[in-house]
């Protein structure tokens, strides 16, 4: 855009025609799919001063496709009101309420382990390090967190009864026995047991994604495949069907176009929570881990100010694409997260957003986003997947005089 000053002497350039696709694939937010031949048409343009024009070419981790798609979109939405409100004069006093859905960091829990089952073991309290080196971990998907208490007393969600068991090694099978989950609750330890049982079920959900455990935080978090190297993944945004976006990557300062010195990693804390009367959710909140070369970490004392400057730029909608972000990555895009542990004994929870509907005035149109993808569909797999676990559901366990003797004569 050409500006004239007030006696027409000189022309001063007050604007710039941005990509929001780079018409090159190394260019910012270049590798997005775009058509041939759509990159210099009006839905891929937008005008922008020359600072904020530099700003967000340099960081396309923050300003990604979707969100300077949603920036046109609402700014081109807000004009368009201005003019009509220029045209009709709203009547006085009049306020109008509408209802909406506020979604929450929060997914429901639909299935948790209906028993915990024990068995006498050969290794001492708080000794799991040691006993996982005798855990039979070879060929099987299923997870397999436990805790030793009660004086080398083995506990955890998967069934300790079976002669093929993962911790046959480990235990004493004869002594094998199970108990609700729900009497767990009766008894404090206990109670923290099994949070303890949950958390490490994360644990293995987190490392089988490739994710790195910040114990000082209690949060997980993306690290390079590569030291020195930035790390993307692809997952389905709010309004998209598939894109990319940095998780390691380090930041460019705006005024010299200059690498920063350190390095950000996306983070997330998990958490089950006990909403009571045997009703779960999984809470998560994204976070942002700081390193000085994306291997070694900053002291919290001295990136808290940054990190509270860079997530301070997070409107709801971007906390919302952030939580988006983290429940397609945890469940590969499917509509639950499974965390199995045997046949009939899982952690099962749904991808779709906890919300609810409120009557309100509303969120000023200018700044009101909607958005897709709110639940993800199922195939035929997964709906058969969670047709399987609703059946056994119903199945009573199988008492100790159902257990075959002769599976047992080994261990006398």
């Amino acid at each position: 855009m050409i500006k004239k000053t007030a006696f027409g002497t000189r022309e001063t350039l007050i604007g710039e025609m941005a990509h929001i696709v780079s018409e090159t694939t190394d260019g910012p937010r270049g590798k997005h799919a775009l058509d041939a031949g759509e990159h210099n048409k009006y839905p891929n343009l937008m005008l922008l001063c020359t600072n904020h024009h530099t700003e967000v070419d340099a960081h396309e981790e923050i300003y990604t496709v979707e969100k300077l798609r949603q920036m046109k979109a609402d700014h081109e939405a807000a004009i368009e009101r201005a003019i009509t409100r220029a045209k009709h004069v709203d009547e006085p006093g009049v306020r109008s309420y509408v209802s909406e859905a506020v979604y929450s960091t929060l997914l429901p829990v639909i299935r948790m382990p209906r028993y915990i089952f024990s068995a006498p073991c050969k290794y001492s309290d708080g000794h799991e390090k040691e006993a996982m080196t005798d855990v039979l971990l070879g060929g099987t998907s299923y997870m397999c967190p436990f805790i030793i208490r009660d004086g080398g007393v083995l506990y955890a969600f998967n069934d300790l009864r079976g002669k093929d068991g993962l911790f046959q090694k480990v235990i004493t099978r004869r002594n094998a026995t199970y108990f609700e989950a729900e009497r767990w609750f009766e008894d404090s330890d206990k109670a923290r047991w099994f949070a303890t049982l949950l958390n490490r079920t994360l644990n293995k959900l987190t490392g089988r994604k490739g994710l790195q455990l910040d114990r000082e935080h209690h949060r997980y978090y993306f690290k390079s495949d590569e030291a020195g190297k930035e790390k993307s993944v692809e997952y389905r945004p709010l309004n998209q069907s598939a894109t990319t976006r940095k998780v390691v990557w380090q930041p460019m300062n705006t005024r010299t176009n200059q690498p920063r010195n350190f390095w950000n990693h996306l983070a997330v804390n998990l958490q089950f929570l006990n909403a009571g009367s045997g009703q779960w959710c999984f809470c998560v909140r994204p976070e942002l881990r700081v390193t000085r070369d994306g291997v070694v970490p900053i002291e919290s004392r001295n990136v808290g100010r940054n990190v509270t400057r860079q997530m301070s730029h997070q409107f709801n909608y971007d906390l919302l694409e952030d939580v988006n972000f983290w429940r397609d990555f945890l469940s590969g895009g499917q509509p639950r997260i499974i965390l199995q542990f045997g046949p009939e004994s899982a952690v099962i929870i749904s991808t779709t957003m906890m919300s609810s509907d409120i009557e309100w005035p509303g969120i000023p149109k200018e700044f009101a986003r909607p958005f897709e993808n709110v639940e993800y569909e199922d195939n035929l797999f997964t709906a058969a997947q969670a047709q399987e676990f609703e059946t056994k559901e119903s199945e009573p366990l199988p008492g100790e005089d159902e257990v075959d003797d002769d599976d047992l004569k080994d261990e006398e």
